[in-house]
């Protein structure tokens, strides 16, 4: 399910980092046992090591920074455009260079840090642009 990247709740506009999430209570359940069986580590040494891989999950992250930037342009430009507070908090958050995917932070730094299974395979299953090889690995295993 897509997400929208500013929820404006209780008269504030508030940055949402992540486009993706699972839903499906299954699904989420399916890929928390993934999680328990030490796959978030294995995937974050193994990013890590692999200098391919490290650099494809790093532009993975650059490509959603500009993706965000596209959306708050097109479907926020009150905010966008805006200078009030919230509209900076948004723009802070949303546009930082180093605020990746699912508002990873760091990103470019090792050892690279897989958040969860969930947030990667939603991508995957989200946008095209986004497939990676950890979701395709979670569908593969579930």
């Amino acid at each position: 399910m897509r997400n929208p990247i500013v929820v404006y709740e209780k008269g504030i506009y508030r940055p949402e980092p992540t486009r993706f999430w699972i839903l499906e209570p299954e699904l989420k359940k399916a890929i928390s046992a993934l999680e328990s069986e030490g796959y978030i580590k294995e995937w974050s040494r193994r990013i890590t090591q692999d200098p391919e891989l490290y650099e494809f999950f790093v532009k993975l992250h650059e490509k959603e920074v500009k993706k965000r930037e596209e959306i708050l342009k097109k479907e926020f430009p009150h905010v966008y455009e805006g200078s009030g507070k919230w509209d900076l908090v948004c723009k802070r958050v949303l546009l930082n260079p180093n605020v990746g995917i699912g508002g990873i932070r760091n990103f470019r730094s090792k050892p690279f840090k897989v958040r969860c299974l969930h947030l990667w395979t939603a991508y995957h299953i989200g946008d095209e642009e986004f497939r990676n090889p950890i979701g395709e690995f979670v569908l593969s295993k579930i």
